[in-house]
């Protein structure tokens, strides 16, 4: 049985993503210079206004944390295999998403109103915000948007406090695949107990 999610904190979230940027630029990856500076909350609404419905709360605290990487820079600041990318990257993904994955009738309205905030080669994490078919005492999960669309962490700060760790541990180097199946998986579920089980 999965646990509903703690109620959502902006500055929480803000501090466990100070924390993996510390832990990839202690890998070598100095990243902080390739972020843009953190928006306002109006001025992430008005970059968003093509977003068919309001924004989730834990998109506009991500972006008032800093506004996306630059395009193409490297190293890339990834949740896991997807790039954080700016607003305007967003809504192109948004785009490329819907005129693919979201032409499926089955899939269409949970990706409509699904907001893409990571991506990479066709690739897209989203947050929905206006419900989804998932578990229904998770409010907000991480959806992946990939040969399927699967729930891949339980809530944004979930995701970022597993990143932590995958990021974190010995075997990481610069790039997630460095560690085992078994020691990804261990850490995923340490974050998200039941992810991948029906």
């Amino acid at each position: 049985m999965i646990e509903s999610s703690p109620p959502f904190s902006t500055n929480k979230l803000h501090l466990l993503l100070d924390d993996l940027l510390k832990n990839y630029e202690s890998k070598g990856m100095f990243i902080a210079d390739t972020l843009l500076p953190a928006l306002k909350e109006e001025e992430i609404k008005k970059q968003c206004n093509w977003f068919p419905t309001a924004l989730p709360q834990e998109i506009i605290a991500l972006y008032s944390w800093r506004g996306g990487q630059k395009d193409d820079e490297q190293p890339p600041f990834m949740f896991r295999d997807n790039v954080f990318h700016t607003l305007i990257t967003a809504k192109l993904e948004y785009e490329n998403m819907m005129e693919s994955y979201g032409a499926d009738p089955e899939n269409h309205n949970l990706l409509k109103y699904s907001f893409p905030f990571a991506s990479l080669d066709g690739s897209f994490y989203v947050l929905p915000a206006k419900g989804h078919s998932f578990n229904v005492s998770l409010e907000k999960p991480v959806i992946s948007v990939f040969q399927g669309i699967d729930m891949f962490f339980y809530s944004i700060v979930s995701m970022v406090s597993t990143s932590i760790d995958w990021v974190s541990n010995s075997k990481y180097e610069n790039d997630y695949l460095f560690l085992s199946e078994k020691a990804e998986m261990e850490i995923w579920k340490k974050h998200n107990p039941s992810i991948f089980e029906d």
